[in-house]
């Protein structure tokens, strides 16, 4: 615009052209035309006033010192021909071509050569690049050379654009299929996304006596991007952890701040004491005489104002899960979980991360909390320290155990990444604000109301597999091991048909991370009742389903037979246990038996809050007699309204 200013001072001796647009002091007799001055004299006049206003920086439009009167007729020239656009500076609309000097058959074997790296083979180095073009170029029978110079920065230029690892050529790849927007979750849990990955950060491990790996579990709310359960399991997950995460989705969740003590997530929404107060003075006689304290309330995902306070984490059914073909997931026990719930299970596509990106970019975002801790490792190898995990190098800092990494976890999604804002939350049809995962829960649950998930006390038995076995007189023997209680009296010699139609066997609730008891719901009572493996109380051992299995397979090669009666193959189990664990543990066996406590320490603080859970439930009322109860395969007990309460009892 400054050379239009320019050409039309000089053509019609006013800056914007037209006399009704005169600036003050136009027309300047230096450029009027009706003095009779040529085209050729004012061009020079607005040259020489063009440099004196550039020496004294009066003009900002770049350096106009050597420009002369024969550049402005050009300017004029071209104005008169092509208008406008004459005037653009030809110099900036020339479109060049960087590797022009390359033959067009170079090229093409350059890229037939470079294409190649997407991920599945290792990347190489440039020279290698060459010498692989040079080759395609013979085999072709075509002679092609071509400038080093110009050819090394072609390369370079495909290189970059495919990446310099394996990982970002992979990414690269899958962007040619993947999706140009974000999955439309309208509401919260319309798809919970779950995932696995390596803990950057070394724990402790009493087994071991040293720094050890382990994994972490999370589970996402893709609508409001929520983080509902996240777990820390061994290496490498199972499908039981898997099931669990489930467990803790849909449950509420309480976090308490109070000055500088921070509580792990407890279990909200069942009762923590019943107390009795109907002979108060001044009750009210329609009163029931009985109050359900809980330890702290669900109803309303309040956020505090500060760090100080009641932070909640809810608890959704989930209409989808979304994960990738790991074997956990594509296990039977976690598909029939989900049909349990009447869950649906879209996978991604078979290698394809980017079809659960939002998940796989939390991993990321996870890196802000985990660099906080010691024995952080980075997220590959380039990034980590010499001594990392090395013994005694943690002396000044002590590693955490995973106990504590999953309570810091915890800690840190409640009150830095629930409250950090995300870009990539907006509400649609509004103008676009900051907003954190609590606050887009919040607005999307006054669009859903209330999301109310029933709770009881003894929901964690729904989420364990069923195995079935026939009780005896001895008990009722399961995966090799025998379990009996006097609970099962009466259950020793029910009749055919009694549970399912084929056989006289009973459904068992079976954890595989505490093979030392299992579970059932009695007919008679509906309640869960536990039944204890038989010699249990001779080990203290953690009795995981994969420990076990691995000591038999150990018992059965030391005694050279394919099988052993359970009472041989329980004493020697027992025996072995008790050989790990009164000496130090064998090189072989360290990491299985560190994996099997970790997880039985899990299983035991699950089924210790339950438990804690029902005997408080139970002092509500009186077991109710159920007829026609449902029995193994009940697929709605989780939607009962809550556990049997009568307010017409009383304490006796």
């Amino acid at each position: 615009m400054f050379r239009l200013g320019v050409v039309l001072e000089i053509a019609t001796g006013f800056r914007h052209g037209h006399p009704q647009l005169a600036l003050p002091g136009e027309p300047s007799t230096m450029f009027d035309p009706a003095r009779g001055l040529s085209v050729t004299a004012r061009c020079d006049r607005m040259a020489r006033l063009l440099r004196h206003e550039s020496a004294t920086g009066r003009i900002g439009s770049g350096d106009l010192s050597t420009i002369s009167g024969r550049t402005l007729l050009l300017w004029v020239d071209a104005w008169k021909s092509n208008g406008l656009i004459g005037l653009v500076d030809r110099r900036r609309a020339k479109t060049v071509d960087v590797f022009s000097t390359l033959p067009l058959a170079w090229k093409q074997a350059a890229h037939d050569v470079v294409i190649e790296f997407d991920g599945d083979v290792s990347t190489v180095n440039l020279r290698e690049i060459h010498r692989r073009i040079k080759v395609r170029l013979r085999e072709a029978g075509q002679e092609t050379s071509a400038p080093q110079r110009v050819a090394g920065r072609y390369v370079s230029h495909l290189m970059s654009t495919r990446g310099a690892t394996t990982r970002a050529q992979r990414s690269n790849k899958l962007r040619g299929v993947s999706g140009t927007q974000s999955y439309p979750a309208m509401v919260p849990g319309q798809v919970v996304a779950i995932d696995v990955t390596r803990s950057d950060v070394m724990v402790w491990c009493p087994v071991r006596g040293g720094a050890c790996s382990v994994e972490i579990i999370s589970a996402m709310d893709l609508a409001t991007r929520m983080i509902l359960g996240l777990r820390v399991v061994p290496m490498s997950a199972d499908s039981h952890d898997a099931s669990m995460l489930m467990y803790d989705v849909m449950r509420p969740f309480s976090q308490l701040v109070e000055g500088t003590t921070v509580s792990d997530w407890a279990w909200a929404g069942v009762p923590q004491e019943i107390q009795f107060y109907s002979d108060a003075v001044g009750a009210d006689p329609d009163c029931s005489g009985v109050e359900v304290v809980c330890p702290r309330t669900c109803r309303s995902l309040h956020v505090a104002p500060g760090l100080q306070g009641k932070h909640m984490v809810p608890g959704v059914r989930p209409a989808a899960v979304r994960a990738d073909h790991g074997s956990i997931f594509v296990s039977q026990v976690f598909r029939d979980l989900l049909a349990r719930f009447g869950i649906d299970l879209p996978l991604s596509r078979t290698r394809r991360p980017i079809d659960n990106g939002i998940l796989e970019r939390y991993h990321e975002t996870l890196q802000r909390g985990l660099q906080q801790l010691p024995g952080y490792k980075g997220r590959n190898p380039s990034q980590r320290g010499r001594i990392v995990g090395l013994e005694g190098s943690h002396r000044d800092e002590p590693l955490l155990t995973a106990s504590e990494l999953e309570r810091f976890l915890r800690r840190w999604i409640v009150l830095d990444y629930h409250r950090t804002v995300h870009k990539g939350l907006h509400l649609p049809g509004v103008e676009r604000v900051d907003l954190r995962p609590i606050d887009m829960f919040d607005a999307l649950l006054k669009i859903t109301g209330r999301l109310h998930v029933p709770q009881r006390p003894d929901l964690i038995y729904d989420f364990l597999p069923v195995r079935w076995g026939t009780v005896g007189q001895s008990g009722v023997e399961l995966s090799g091991l025998v379990y009996d209680s006097p609970a099962l009296n009466g259950l020793r010699a029910v009749p055919a048909g009694t549970f399912r139609t084929e056989d006289r066997a009973m459904p068992f609730l079976y954890d595989p991370h505490d093979v030392t008891r299992v579970w059932f719901r009695h007919p008679d009572t509906d309640r869960i009742v536990q039944v204890p493996w038989r010699k249990a109380h001779l080990t203290h051992a953690p009795m995981t389903e994969t420990l076990a299995q691995h000591l038999r397979t150990a018992v059965r090669q030391r005694q050279g037979v394919a099988r052993l009666s359970s009472t041989a193959a329980e004493d020697e189990i027992v025996a072995e246990l008790g050989s790990l664990l009164d000496s130090v543990v064998p090189k072989g066996w360290r990491k299985r038996v560190s994996a099997a406590r970790m997880r039985h320490e899990s299983s035991t603080r699950d089924h210790t809050e339950a438990e804690a859970a029902m005997t408080v439930a139970d002092v509500t009322s009186d077991p109710p007699m159920v007829v026609g109860s449902p029995r193994g395969d009940d697929t709605f007990s989780i939607w009962a309204d809550s556990w049997p309460f009568d307010p017409a009892v009383r304490e006796p």
